[in-house]
């Protein structure tokens, strides 16, 4: 049987791979600005912090603490904006490959801050999921090296971090207190980062509602409540495993989201259509293996 924190990290890369794929449809459809998507996650994310107040509440939590998971929320948010900033420059294929290096930087940055020590077996195996992670996300090896712009790879990296320091940060944090109130305060944080850009965005968000009706703000809610989801599962899966093997296995998305998209290819061409060549089902192939026998070794 799986362990408890095993099987919410897997789960939350599914999640996260129909989140992402319910992006891609939106994207391509009816949103022109990629940032949009993150402006919602704010919103949503606040409006949950608020019902977890008033279902659950705040545990007790020092001053310090409470401004480190603000500060946590934030470094979510950035996460965000870099991301979407890489996006406006280079083409996804190219920007999604390096994204999947943070479980390497969430692996040095445990070991330094958190002291958190692994065995070699299951560092291979980290390895190999990172490995499989950005092979999986490459429609082929040139891909890893075509990267024109050096501003694109900048935001990415910094992206990258962000996230990874977003869940070291959270894991340290959850030594104090439950991860209800560790979730909640880091969407305040998050928030926090979106509001100047939901200032920025806030007509083009009417213009959307007007111009589609309710019915593509309702979808994208709908896709950023998954997300948050997602990010509560991490987070639980945090509280209990460590915060390098969660966030490494949370990679297998990228398998997830492979398998979504042959699927809807085949079956679903209208709502998502991507051609597969033998060199690039050659390519996921091996990085599917890749990452299914790095997940062995970690678990």
């Amino acid at each position: 049987m799986l362990t408890t924190w095993i099987f919410f990290s897997i789960f939350a890369g599914f999640i996260w791979a129909v989140v992402n794929t319910l992006d891609k449809y939106v994207l391509n459809k009816w949103i022109k600005k990629p940032i949009i998507p993150a402006i919602i996650t704010g919103m949503v994310g606040l409006i949950s912090s608020f019902l977890i107040f008033i279902i659950h509440g705040f545990s007790a939590f020092s001053s310090i603490n409470i401004l480190l998971a603000l500060i946590t929320g934030i470094f979510y948010g950035l996460m965000s904006i870099f991301y979407f900033q890489a996006l406006k420059i280079e083409e996804a294929s190219r920007i999604i490959p390096l994204y999947s290096l943070s479980p390497l930087f969430i692996l040095i940055l445990a070991k330094c801050f958190l002291d958190e020590v692994l065995t070699p077996v299951k560092y291979f195996g980290v390895f190999l999921s990172i490995l499989g992670a950005v092979l999986i996300s490459s429609k082929s090896f040139k891909d890893l090296f075509r990267i024109r712009s050096g501003k694109a790879i900048l935001f990415v990296m910094l992206s990258a971090l962000s996230i990874s320091i977003n869940a070291v940060l959270s894991k340290y944090l959850l030594k104090f207190t439950d991860f209800w109130t560790i979730f909640a305060y880091t969407r305040i944080g998050t928030m926090i980062t979106i509001i100047p850009l939901f200032c920025i965005y806030l007509p083009e968000l009417i213009n959307i509602n007007k111009k589609y009706g309710k019915k593509v703000i309702t979808i994208m809610s709908g896709n950023e409540v998954l997300n948050l989801l997602a990010v509560l599962l991490v987070t639980i899966a945090t509280s209990i495993g460590s915060v390098t093997l969660v966030n490494a296995l949370s990679s297998l998305h990228l398998f997830f989201l492979l398998l979504i998209t042959i699927i809807l290819s085949i079956f679903r061409p209208k709502i998502l259509k991507e051609e597969f060549n033998k060199s690039i089902l050659s390519l996921k192939i091996i990085a599917t293996i890749l990452i299914f026998t790095g997940v062995i070794l970690m678990t």
